[in-house]
């Protein structure tokens, strides 16, 4: 009997937001990124683990690591800014 088990690292982009970047003070797109590893059993994935979230400016490159609260407080200020088509 043969048992395929594996951990492979993810990324998505949450949400992307423009404000101004606290490290070249520019208006600019900031793009919320969440990475973690998920455990394959099968080929189907089972759960995601050691998630953290990282805000990338897309002007500079300066990336840092925030808090689940400010994901959530970012997608939440792009779904409400999203502009109109």
């Amino acid at each position: 009997m043969f048992l395929f088990i594996g951990v492979l690292p993810r990324e998505r982009e949450i949400a992307v937001a423009s404000f101004r970047c606290d490290h070249c003070h520019e208006e600019a797109a900031q793009h919320v990124i969440e990475s973690g590893s998920r455990l394959w059993l099968f080929f189907i994935p089972l759960f995601t683990f050691a998630r953290r979230y990282v805000m990338t400016c897309r002007n500079c490159g300066y990336t840092i690591e925030v808090s689940r609260e400010l994901v959530k407080r970012v997608s939440d200020f792009a779904a409400t800014n999203r502009p109109r088509l």
